[in-house]
């Protein structure tokens, strides 16, 4: 059977996102490949987790006994023993169910791509251009994507650059947000003087490289895309945001993942706008090098522009995530997509 290594957890704050994903996944694929679960504590380090451990929780972090994970390049993943000796973790491919900072943003592709090992999703261009939310949209921009006005501060940047920002934003109210994230972690929404000092702190504290964005009106929209340019693209659904209470989506509620809005799947917009939010979220997915599988989120403005927001090149997948809802609705099942696309990696390798 083969052998896939999950990996899961990570350095940033979406760490238990990347657990609860991984929980979901271990269901999905159940009986279709023999999974090897690599868990990534806060601190970083790569750890064995057995067969059957619950993911979420994080009690298999404190576990001291657990077996570190290791790269080798050229040679894979290594177990290493406990005299500190390598042994091989032969695995046929990597599932790394990351997202955020240091783990969706091209470093654990990167790792992989040194040990040799074959991995599902975006590559390291794309991984780090998809997190990196200014060019992101310069590059969906160049494709003929409109895309909101944007500018780029640095920690410890002078006030004048702070206010120009805002100026070249087309004033009050703009977005304020960490420029290499993955979620709704550490996005503001700015009104005034003051609500963007406090959506400044926020965002820096997250981050040394803030993006300022002018604030789109109009409904979120998402693409859910499968596959690469080379063997062809396929999407699911279509979906659509409605937000309620404080105006930002925050499906990562824990407790109420649904709180604050209603989630509609397939979107009920009109079929001239549906093609169009197709088109561009096809085009920002290729333009951006995308491959294996992401998820393009869109605007969609009162008067029907399609306005690009961001790629997920590695989309929730936890039970009430979008993606595999997209899918379903498109009628596939994840399961069934992820074993597709592990087939399609390692027929290529």
């Amino acid at each position: 059977m083969t052998r896939v290594a999950l990996i899961f957890g990570g350095i940033s704050t979406e760490h238990d996102i990347s657990c609860t994903s991984a929980e979901n996944v271990i269901s999905a694929l159940d009986g279709r490949f023999e999974l090897v679960l690599i868990g990534i504590t806060r601190e970083g380090r790569w750890v064995l987790v057995p067969s059957g451990t619950p993911v979420r929780g994080g009690a298999w972090e404190a576990d001291e006994s657990l077996a570190r994970v290791g790269i080798v390049p050229g040679s894979g993943l290594v177990e290493l023993l406990a005299d500190g000796s390598p042994r091989a973790l032969d695995v046929d491919a990597a599932l790394p169910v990351l997202h955020g900072q240091g783990g969706e943003d091209g470093t654990i592709q990167g790792a992989l791509e040194v040990a040799g090992v074959p991995y599902v999703g975006c590559g390291v261009m794309a991984s780090a251009v998809c997190m990196d939310k200014d060019a992101a949209h310069r590059l969906a921009s160049a494709a003929g994507v409109r895309s909101p006005r944007c500018e780029v501060l640095w920690r410890g940047c002078p006030d004048e650059a702070r206010s120009a920002a805002v100026e070249a934003c087309g004033g009050f109210p703009v977005f304020v947000k960490p420029a290499r994230g993955g979620s709704s972690i550490g996005v503001s929404r700015a009104a005034d003087e003051a609500a963007y000092a406090e959506a400044l702190d926020a965002a820096f504290a997250l981050d040394e490289k803030v993006a300022v964005e002018e604030a789109i009106v109009g409904v979120e929209v998402g693409c859910s895309v499968v596959g690469d340019s080379v063997r062809g693209t396929w999407m699911g659904a279509v979906d659509e945001i409605m937000v309620s209470g404080d105006g930002f989506f925050r499906i990562h509620l824990e407790k109420d993942p649904g709180a604050n809005t209603e989630l509609r799947c397939p979107a009920e917009l009109p079929e001239d706008v549906l093609a169009r939010v197709r088109e561009a979220g096809m085009r920002v997915y290729e333009a951006l090098g995308c491959e294996g599988l992401a998820r393009v989120d869109l605007f969609v403005t009162p008067e029907g522009e399609v306005v690009f927001n961001e790629v997920n090149s590695m989309p929730g997948l936890t039970y009430y995530s979008r993606f595999p809802q997209m899918m379903r609705v498109a009628g596939h099942e994840l399961g069934d997509v992820l074993e597709g696309i592990v087939g399609q990696l390692l027929e290529r390798e």
